[in-house]
């Protein structure tokens, strides 16, 4: 039904998008791990594996970290992780249980093939070295909003390919010769999902949704625009946030 060609995808690529490599280099040894001064950042984003305790999300979606992460399997009949090398595909089961179960229905409502998964979170969770200030708990992950092909993508394809820009220029409004109905049916489906708290995406985006949304329209409640300032980023993806439940999140004051 809907058909994209990589150089169609690069000739509208977002700015913003950092690429990945195909050969990623290990981070150096901290020389003073213990230094009170070092930043948490350079810590967590060292971990390669998630911590071996129960599953826990500890903190806040911008301030926590991760225990007992599980990593959302890199290929699915109707998903792919992209930027493989960031090793940002882990999370609370609950979220990965999610882009698993949004992508047959984008399937099956939108006809797209599948998602594109971007960044959820590192396997233990915290603040990481590049990006995100949120994505800290394992419970938001980042969804593309160019439909995945109808085929397995190259590891190189998976670092290096962007996804379409889906705001104008002027960044008032959609950009009606790459959006299409079917991205308000895919963002539809993710907010109706009932452990979804949140959708973020770029104020032009959820202009679109309130100007063309039908029928029942209590979802769009869900989904809010992100401030100006991660605004293009955002022109690309929409962020899905699970709620809260005692039983996932503890916090510590």
């Amino acid at each position: 039904m809907l058909t994209l060609s990589i150089a169609a995808l690069a000739a509208t690529a977002v700015l913003g998008q950092d690429k990945g490599s195909v050969d990623p280099k290990p981070l150096p040894p901290l020389a003073n791990p213990r230094d009170p001064n070092l930043g948490a950042k350079e810590l967590f984003g060292r971990k390669i594996s998630p911590a071996p305790l129960a599953t826990h999300s500890i903190g806040f979606y911008a301030k926590g970290c991760l225990a007992g992460a599980q990593a959302l399997p890199i290929s699915g009949e109707t998903w792919q992780v992209r930027r493989l090398s960031r090793n940002r595909n882990w999370a609370h089961p609950d979220m990965v249980a999610l882009p698993e179960r949004l992508s047959a229905k984008a399937h099956e409502v939108a006809g797209w093939p599948g998602l594109l998964v971007g960044d959820m979170s590192q396997p233990r969770g915290g603040p990481m070295l590049t990006g995100h200030a949120s994505h800290q708990v394992g419970l938001d992950a980042d969804i593309w909003l160019t439909p995945m092909p109808n085929r397995q993508l190259s590891r190189n394809e998976r670092e290096e390919m962007s996804a379409s820009n889906m705001v104008r220029s002027d960044r008032l409004d959609i950009d009606p010769a790459v959006w299409t109905p079917s991205h308000l049916l895919v963002i539809r489906a993710a907010a109706q999902e009932p452990r979804v708290e949140r959708i973020f995406v770029n104020a032009a985006i959820k202009k679109a949704l309130c100007r063309e949304a039908k029928g029942d329209r209590s979802w769009l409640a869900k989904v809010r625009p992100k401030p100006a300032k991660t605004a293009v980023t955002m022109s690309a993806r929409m962020i899905m946030r699970i709620a809260e439940r005692p039983a996932i999140v503890s916090r510590h004051r």
